[in-house]
C-alpha cells in the first residue's frame, strides 16, 4: 500500500486500518473531507458507495 498523507502528515498502516474500520462501521456518512475521500478512493474504492455524493 502506498504512503498516504492527511493534512500534510503521513498516515501509518494502523491509522489507515482505523480509518477503514470507521468507514465500514458507519451506517450513514453525511459529510467527508475531500482528502479522506481521495484516500478511500485510492485504497478502498468499494467503500465509495458509503460516502455522500462528491460536491461539484
Amino acid at each position: 500500500m502506498p504512503m498516504e498523507f492527511y493534512q500534510g502528515q503521513p498516515l501509518d498502516p494502523d491509522q489507515l486500518e482505523a480509518l477503514r474500520l470507521q468507514i465500514e462501521s458507519f451506517d450513514t456518512i453525511e459529510v467527508i473531507d475531500p482528502e479522506i475521500r481521495a484516500i478511500v478512493a485510492r485504497n478502498w474504492p468499494h467503500l465509495l458507495a458509503k460516502l455522500p455524493p462528491d460536491e461539484p
